[in-house]
């Protein structure tokens, strides 16, 4: 992935926090731009494009959970949030909003190179796939563009076993790459924005089916699933 020079926009206020992250992705050979308020880094994120951005949620301007709902009308770039340890509501109201993961402060440097390496990876072979395989996910995906590629992901791992739970310690390592949290509630959260967007489009409201105790299963091949309202 570093080959590849993904371009990461780095939205934060804390100046100190900023050049120290700065310094070590630049390390890694990212390619980085950073702003420092929510309207410069909305301006970025909307008029360039990014593989990942990293965006704190307390910016003076708009704050990130502002700029993260601007962003999400208009593109699926995988978000990861900076949110303040031990503020939960922070957490959900940005997975709910649309972003890919969360890092609490104070992080550890390395924790968050090994969760930008785990979206990068995701979203590129996602992206990889989606032009030239003419696969049930990609019909899907075409049918829903506002899907972000952990939505995706996560998808597809409950379509390879239809009308079979797969466990939410299974998603969080195959989908989500990370470890399962009891108090976790990251998986519950995409798997309502994935919800909200099939019955925005009216696809199958009940397809992904919640079986208790057992985790998340989906109710019908997605090769089954009815797209013609789209065509």
């Amino acid at each position: 992935m570093n080959k590849m020079k993904a371009r990461i926009l780095i939205i934060e206020d804390d100046l100190v926090v900023n050049e120290l992250v700065t310094e070590s992705l630049s390390s890694a050979n990212y390619q980085l731009v950073s702003c420092h308020d929510g309207n410069c880094g909305l301006t970025k994120a909307t008029e360039q494009d990014f593989d990942l951005i990293l965006l704190d949620v307390m910016l003076p301007g708009l704050n990130g959970l502002e700029v993260l709902t601007a962003l999400r009308k208009i593109k699926t770039t995988p978000v990861l949030m900076l949110t303040a340890l031990g503020n939960e509501e922070q957490r959900i109201a940005g997975l709910r909003t649309g972003a890919d993961d969360y890092l609490c402060k104070p992080f550890n440097i390395e924790e968050l190179r090994l969760r930008i390496e785990a979206i990068l990876r995701r979203f590129h072979v996602q992206e990889q796939q989606l032009p030239s395989s003419p696969t049930s996910l990609t019909r899907f995906a075409q049918a829903i563009p506002e899907l972000t590629s952990l939505e995706l992901d996560i998808i597809e791992q409950l379509a390879q076993r239809v009308a079979k739970p797969v466990s939410k310690l299974e998603l969080y390592q195959s989908a989500l790459n990370k470890e399962f949290g009891r108090y976790d509630r990251t998986l519950d959260m995409h798997i309502s924005n994935i919800r909200k967007k099939l019955s925005r489009v009216e696809i199958e409201p009940n397809l992904i089916k919640t079986v208790h105790g057992k985790g998340y299963m989906l109710t019908k091949a997605l090769n089954q699933v009815s797209l013609n309202h789209q065509q």
